[in-house]
């Protein structure tokens, strides 16, 4: 099997798309999962394909792997690739923490400032020369069609990723580089942290819509139906808040818009509610 090795950790909704997808680009990948979501992998366990549709590669993506133990997994690649829920970070952590090794880049995508917590964590467990990287967003927009199943709707255009120690982003660079073509670096990982476009967006996006969400039970479309002229108000004052707090910290920060338009997720205006809505990668994912 050509390309590199890559440790993906997590089968949810873009672990799966990213795997399938990196391998059908010729990378040996093996996919890890938390041992108490064993059953989420067994399906990609039993046949080793992950079945790919959508705007990107498509095909049957055949796995180097799927295990459960991380032991195995961090000896597969000195390139972890995690794409979880920020609540699962620490347990993660917790699971991979005895094999990690100096050389290993750990990257959160996205990250929502958990290179920093991760962070601290291995410099709590003395754990060193282990470089941490997150990114501002997912690569992909994506879903499981299946548990051995993916789409992906679109692929985020200069992907932003952040490093700790910054002095690591060269180094991070070229490994994520060849994995994500376009990807673009931040300065440090506060600075992706603060980028971040899901917390901006979602948490009043999900609050406005509350009800019509719990009525839809599921059928709801969140840039579609969700992001409304007047839920993109709400959500700019947010956005004021979070480019106040970067201006008090010295970083000038992308407007929402400018960032979403500049990650492909729609066409380049100053105005949300038209990228959103100017956008078939955003408004084809139902979300909540």
């Amino acid at each position: 099997m050509g390309g590199d090795r890559i440790a993906v950790l997590g089968v949810g909704n873009t672990g799966v798309a990213m795997a399938a997808d990196l391998a059908l680009a010729g990378h040996a990948v093996l996919l890890w999962e938390h041992p108490d979501h064993a059953a989420g992998l067994e399906p990609i366990r039993h046949g080793r394909e992950i079945r790919l549709e959508g705007a990107a590669r498509t095909g049957r993506a055949r796995l180097a792997g799927a295990t459960t133990d991380p032991a195995e997994a961090l000896a597969w690649s000195d390139t972890l690739l995690c794409s979880v829920p920020s609540f699962a970070h620490a347990p993660i952590l917790r699971q991979i923490l005895p094999f990690l090794r100096p050389g290993h880049l750990l990257a959160l995508l996205p990250g929502n400032f958990g290179a920093l917590a991760l962070g601290r964590g291995l410099a709590a467990a003395g754990v060193a020369e282990v470089v941490v990287a997150e990114s501002d967003t997912a690569p992909y927009v994506c879903r499981k069609t299946a548990p051995d199943a993916a789409v992906i709707w679109g692929t985020v255009t200069g992907l932003g990723i952040g490093v700790r120690p910054a002095r690591q982003t060269a180094w991070a660079m070229t490994r994520l580089g060849s994995l994500f073509p376009g990807a673009v670096a931040y300065g440090h990982a506060l600075e992706a942290g603060l980028s971040a476009l899901n917390p901006v967006v979602h948490p009043a996006g999900v609050l406005l819509n509350a009800g019509r969400i719990e009525r839809s039970r599921g059928e709801f479309w969140f840039y579609e139906e969700g992001v409304t002229p007047g839920v993109v108000a709400a959500i700019g004052a947010v956005d004021g808040e979070r480019r106040a707090l970067g201006a008090a910290l010295g970083l000038e920060l992308a407007p929402v818009a400018e960032a979403f338009a500049r990650a492909g997720f729609g066409p380049a205006s100053a105005d949300l509610w038209a990228v959103i809505n100017g956008s078939r990668m955003g408004t084809q994912s139902a979300a909540a």
